[in-house]
């Protein structure tokens, strides 16, 4: 599977360090939250293709926030100007737990369900 990644981090902003530390944290995110939609089935093989994930201000070391929404172009179809946010991950990046919330109307984060 490989979603496309999107950091939604100022990198200009960031000092180089900072911005090296950042990077590290973005791809231990994106990598851990592919193993958890693959594993846990979140989406079809189709929307894995489709979608991207997009780091999201508030992810630290510990935490990484990532937003998954569809990719629209030409391989996906779908207006290209519209991305349809699917649903949120927390990841705990020490422990690999993670939280989504499903899309679900009270946004409230609930442990991802075991493998069906």
């Amino acid at each position: 599977m490989r979603l496309h990644f999107a950091i939604a981090v100022c990198a200009a902003c960031a000092a180089p360090a900072a911005l090296a530390q950042s990077d590290r944290v973005a791809a231990a995110a994106f990598r851990n939250a592919e193993k958890i939609i693959k594993d846990h089935r979140l989406l079809t093989p189709k929307a894995e293709r489709c979608s991207k994930l997009v780091l999201r201000d508030g992810s630290n070391s510990r935490i990484a926030k990532i937003g998954v929404y569809e990719r629209h172009d030409t391989e996906c179809g779908g207006d290209p100007d519209v991305e349809h946010r699917l649903f949120d991950l927390e990841i705990n990046l020490k422990t690999g737990a993670a939280k989504w919330d499903n899309n679900v109307p009270d946004m409230e984060m609930r442990p991802v369900p075991k493998r069906r």
